[in-house]
């Protein structure tokens, strides 16, 4: 497993304005999780948006979206949950600092 991370970190090119990653996880009794990472970059600012999607074994799905966006002096995040059932919860938090 750590084998696999180090992989797809180390294949990603260093310095470029966008990248793009993802991980697929089998569990041993079916279920997958499936994440991908995008990321913008430039003007002083980052945007990264991590999606992962849950799957049991007898079909049942979940998802996770985070977006993150830093700039110098903040940071905003925003996470959206959504259950087996269709029910929807999201989550936001502003960090700033400095002068």
């Amino acid at each position: 497993m750590r084998l696999l991370i180090m992989a797809s970190v180390l294949a990603l090119p260093f310095g470029s304005a966008a990248c793009a990653e993802g991980l697929t996880f089998t569990g041993d009794k079916g279920g997958t999780v499936v994440k991908t990472r995008d990321c913008l970059r430039g003007a002083g600012q980052a945007t990264c948006t991590t999606d992962t999607a849950y799957t049991g074994a007898e079909g049942q799905s979940a998802l996770k979206s985070r977006v993150r966006t830093t700039a110098p002096g903040t940071s905003a995040t925003e996470i959206t949950l959504t259950g087996p059932e269709g029910n929807t919860r999201t989550r936001k938090r502003l960090l700033t600092w400095g002068d």
